[in-house]
């Protein structure tokens, strides 16, 4: 028997959701959590056992068996989890933002999960399973998800979970099943797409189902209370921007029926201003398109960023205003 990796000491699962255990093996799971129990039978190696629903609390402890092995995750809380996933401004980390070290700040009620990048060049990874948000190596977290993971633990008063999934320079393309937007009737020429796509330092993860296969199924079906989702700058020219918001529309519902939640919040957030850009009405397309997804597609909410955000480099250092912003899109979203 074996668990998922994201199944560990430390973590967080969502509360008023189903809770979805699940790993490989090829006997009969049972799995317990707060009083509640459920088995799992094996399909072609792998299982999935399903909780009910349950409100704030923990720690608890996690056990599942086979009657052969047992596991058991310990210091288990019940609060909010959210994934944050995206390209370079996701990833964009404390250290390199405009906050000073002095400030940065440990939260035992924030945990992080890292998923594995296509690329090996991140100081954490998913063999670390959840860890706590320590001041000591806060500089090396996303900065978004410390400020909002900072922001709803002080808000909120439970226990947040942060799943990073991100790589920088990526096109939504490699976010979405292969052959998915040609099925919709998108089928962009190569030449006519953002560079992002064919530069030749970004090739290995930027190709349609890339970036779906290797980070986004490594947690499918975990439960989450929402998604933030900052992508565009790769797709920003005036081909894809054309199309970008029916892409977006087609990542969030394969998004949502792959972790089995309808009604899985998104928030969006507006790609920035960025002056020096050579294609301006591109990046002005892809700004628009994201509005309009947040117009129009239930339970998703798009947030500005370009009044808070500096429009000289294409990663802002000014994040926690764009933290507290997306924090109170999340409220409006959940509560």
């Amino acid at each position: 028997m074996k668990l998922h990796p994201i199944f560990t000491d430390r973590m967080v699962l969502p509360a008023n959701k189903p809770l979805r255990v699940f790993g490989e093996g090829d006997k009969a799971v049972t799995v317990s959590l707060n009083g509640q129990t459920a088995v799992a039978i094996p399909c072609e190696g792998k299982w999935m056992a399903e909780l009910s629903p349950m409100t704030y609390g923990g720690p608890y402890a996690l056990t599942v068996t086979d009657g052969d092995s047992t596991v058991t995750c310990a210091d288990v809380h019940i609060g909010e989890a959210y994934l944050f996933a995206g390209q370079s401004n996701m990833q964009f980390r404390l250290a390199d933002s405009s906050t000073p070290p002095e400030e940065w700040r440990g939260e035992d009620r924030l945990r992080f999960f890292t998923c594995d990048r296509v690329t090996n060049d991140e100081p954490f990874c998913a063999a670390d399973g959840w860890t706590t948000c320590a001041r000591e190596t806060a500089g090396q977290r996303s900065a978004l998800a410390y400020y909002i993971g900072q922001g709803l633990a002080q808000k909120k008063g439970v226990a947040i979970g942060a799943v990073v999934s991100y790589h920088g320079a990526s096109i939504i393309e490699s976010w979405l099943p292969d052959g998915l937007l040609k099925g919709l009737g998108i089928d962009i020429p190569l030449e006519q797409k953002h560079i992002d796509h064919w530069y030749e330092a970004y090739v290995d993860w930027n190709k349609d189902g890339v970036l779906y296969e290797n980070l986004m199924r490594q947690t499918a079906p975990f439960a989450f209370s929402g998604v933030v989702w900052y992508q565009g700058e790769s797709d920003a020219c005036v081909a894809e921007g054309a199309v970008y918001a029916q892409e977006l529309t087609a990542l969030i519902d394969q998004w949502r029926a792959d972790y089995k939640d309808e009604q899985l919040p998104f928030v969006v957030v507006q790609i920035a201003d960025f002056l020096p850009t050579g294609e301006p009405e591109g990046w002005k397309l892809v700004q628009a398109a994201q509005m309009k997804v947040g117009e129009t597609v239930p339970f998703v909410k798009t947030v500005v960023s370009r009044d808070i955000s500096e429009n000289d480099d294409i990663h802002p250092r000014t994040k926690d205003k764009l933290a507290a912003r997306i924090v109170d899109a999340i409220y409006e979203l959940t509560e």
